[in-house]
């Protein structure tokens, strides 16, 4: 029986950890192994952890160094052949991995595995948070389903171009393939993208992310506030850059270069009026430039998937959505 190892990175999230664990416990599947990462938590989640689950592995970090670090730190640890990242703020329902393996074990090559997250931290809820990754011409990201009612329109299993980092499971074999420098997830990015830019990677090297509606868990999305915290726009802003200089193709580039200096105006003329400061990530993004580019190097030097294989995964852009949740 396959080990899967759930590595919880936890931040301030006192309120949620009890949920979120027993909902581990909970589980139909047995061969399960926990270890939790703190990143220097002020809330009291620390001492909740040490109190009420002392049995179960704890990386304490001394200070927040960002999700993509923290489950690093938990995959190094880790020994089960699937990897489950799982955010604080995630309720499994009890058939949760079970469901997942069932998925990742398919015919193919599948290095990654989606379920069914709706956005709640009730169990009743059909707002949808995600059912897999979608990538777009303008090389925007979005959770596909996000904010749809559920009514059965995503009940078929399906291959996305990747999963939400929140409660994904990922073969150990693909991670092990994808890694750069010894990073699973680039720590670069300290928080946001992140997931997408291991996507990105793992479809490069051919590999496969199967969405499957029978693995379902109920994600608050804690993050998400208004206004969101400049730590929020700047690493979403930067990270989108860094992820395509890293992995984007020459001829993909070229090809939606109107799409994204259009999209690029627009998204920035918004943070100019919302969180100016965020403008400021383009700063990092040319500071590290010589890093992304001889990262950009190892994987373009390594993939095994056409422009043409990828080309297929962007999608057209809903515009007069995207205009009027910016504006209104």
């Amino acid at each position: 029986m396959e080990l899967v190892s759930i590595v919880v990175v936890n931040f301030n999230s006192e309120k949620w950890l009890q949920t979120c664990l027993d909902s581990i416990f909970k589980q139909t599947y047995p061969h399960l192994e926990v270890i939790l990462v703190d990143n220097a938590s002020t809330d009291g989640s620390l001492s909740f952890l040490k109190k009420n689950f002392s049995q179960l592995p704890l990386i304490g970090n001394k200070e927040n160094v960002g999700f993509a670090k923290a489950v690093n730190q938990g995959i190094a640890q880790a020994k089960g052949e699937f990897i489950l990242p799982l955010n604080p703020d995630v309720g499994l329902t009890p058939h949760y991995v079970e469901e997942m393996l069932k998925a990742a074990n398919k015919n193919g090559k599948i290095g990654s595995v989606s379920g069914k997250l709706y956005r709640s931290d009730e169990t009743d809820s059909k707002v949808i948070d995600s059912a897999g990754h979608l990538m777009f011409k303008n090389r925007l990201s979005a959770n596909r389903g996000n904010e749809e009612i559920d009514k059965g329109q995503y009940n078929d299993q399906a291959y996305v171009f990747g999963t939400c980092g929140a409660a994904a499971l990922y073969n150990r074999e693909m991670l092990d393939d994808i890694k750069i420098n010894g990073e699973y997830f680039d720590e670069t990015f300290f928080a946001f993208w992140e997931d997408i830019d291991l996507d990105w990677r793992a479809n490069l090297r051919g590999w496969k992310c199967l969405y499957t509606p029978e693995a379902v868990a109920y994600h608050y999305r804690g993050g998400i506030r208004t206004p969101r915290p400049k730590l929020i726009e700047f690493n979403n802003y930067r990270n989108r850059y860094l992820a395509l200089i890293k992995n984007d193709s020459f001829w993909g580039l070229l090809k939606s270069m109107p799409q994204i200096i259009f999209t690029d105006i627009f998204k920035s003329g918004a943070l100019l009026f919302r969180c100016p400061a965020a403008l400021l990530a383009w700063l990092d993004v040319f500071g590290l430039l010589p890093e992304m580019l001889a990262k950009r190097r190892i994987i373009q030097n390594r993939k095994t998937v056409s422009f043409k294989e990828m080309d297929k995964w962007f999608q057209k852009f809903d515009y007069l959505s995207w205009f009027k949740r910016h504006l209104i």
